[in-house]
């Protein structure tokens, strides 16, 4: 399912990141005052807003999911919280495939089909997140991008590009995904992977058409309207989760008011999260401290204060949800090592044409007329 190297790659990047990140931002003097200061009881009110996150998240997952099985049998918020604990876990975001899996089991829908909404999942993400840099741009929060840009080569162009080139990109990706026929995206596919033996090159055509498939539900102005206002209680509580933990540090002396600091943290949400696109292992660690304690940084926080801060944020954002999906799949007679097992299996064995055995899954749902609103 993931080769060893790519195990060892991301192993190495998330290294060398820690290694820089706790050189550059973790002072240990400093440190020590940052944390006899800071008030770590805010963490607790903060997992409020976080788990509103993951469950805004199930609510537009069964969006996407909809026209696969319908009104779920099951709650789909253990999958998406069993997701993420294998994400914290599992190297290169392998929580992914495990989460199309066990949706898959409970639900009796192609894990490949899955796959494809959990894809889409992502570039709405991207999208929303390059929105919230795209607000700070707009908005009269003081000079938060200029103080950015002075830290980064090449200054405010070079910040500009890296933040309006992805943009247009992402919006390219969803433009395609609305307007292309499925049977034309396939054949676009098959003309760009002519270099690609037909043996298999027909396996990756049939999987492209099962994550296609999981594409359907945004094939309509409606419908991408509505997945993007479903991306947006997402990250506005995943927001407010960081703002209540900010509480706790002396972050806000470095701005000029309550909004400006959320202004900085959405930020630093934003650049944080997208670092997680470089190959990193279990949980985005190392590339989401670098880059999260960078930004804060360049705003104006302290080193110890950014450092810190950002380790607190990322161990909330890893730990909890982690314990919580160890908790149900016991409830469920699951185990994470019968899950990876069984998604590798289904990737390995079957391929393109991966489905669950039958008796390990009801048969699938007939999909309704329409998507749910």
């Amino acid at each position: 399912m993931i080769s060893q190297r790519s195990v060892w790659a991301g192993l190495a990047v998330s290294v060398g990141f820690l290694t820089v990140f706790a050189l550059l931002f973790l002072p240990f003097d400093d440190v020590g005052d940052v944390v006899r200061e800071a008030n770590f009881w805010f963490v607790a009110p903060a997992m409020v807003f976080y788990f509103a996150a993951v469950y805004f998240r199930s609510l537009r997952w069964r969006y996407l999911l909809n026209p696969l099985i319908g009104k779920p049998r099951r709650a789909l918020f253990p999958v998406v919280v069993v997701g993420y604990m294998a994400n914290n876990l599992l190297p290169v975001r392998l929580g992914e495939f495990v989460r199309s899996y066990y949706v898959g089991v409970r639900e009796g829908v192609n894990p490949a089909a899955a796959f494809g909404t959990i894809a889409v999942e992502r570039v709405f993400d991207v999208f929303t997140l390059f929105f919230v840099i795209a607000v700070v741009w707009v908005l009269p929060v003081g000079d938060l991008l200029e103080r950015v840009a002075d830290d980064l080569p090449g200054g405010t162009p070079a910040l500009l590009a890296l933040s309006v080139l992805p943009f247009i990109g992402v919006t390219a990706i969803i433009g395609a995904i609305v307007l292309l026929e499925a049977t034309t995206a396939i054949s676009l596919i098959g003309r760009l992977l002519f270099f690609v033996p037909i043996g298999f090159r027909t396996r990756l055509l049939g999987l492209a058409a099962r994550l296609i498939e999981g594409l359907t539900v945004v094939r309509t102005p409606r419908a991408l309207a509505t997945v993007l206002l479903l991306s947006l209680p997402i990250w506005a509580s995943e927001l407010a989760m960081l703002y209540v933990i900010a509480l706790g540090f002396d972050i806000e002396s470095a701005f000029g008011g309550h909004v400006e600091t959320i202004a900085a943290l959405g930020l630093f949400m934003a650049i944080a999260n997208l670092a997680l696109v470089v190959p990193s292992t279990a949980g985005g660690v190392g590339p989401f401290n670098f880059f999260g304690a960078a930004t804060l940084v360049a705003l104006g926080v302290g080193e110890a204060e950014a450092g810190t801060y950002v380790l607190t944020a990322h161990i909330a954002l890893l730990l909890p949800v982690t314990l919580l999906g160890f908790l149900m799949i016991v409830s469920d007679h699951m185990s994470l090592r019968t899950l990876l097992s069984r998604t590798r299996a289904v990737q390995d064995g079957e391929g393109a044409d991966a489905t669950l055995a039958p008796s390990s899954i009801p048969a699938p749902k007939p999909a309704p007329a329409g998507p749910v609103t």
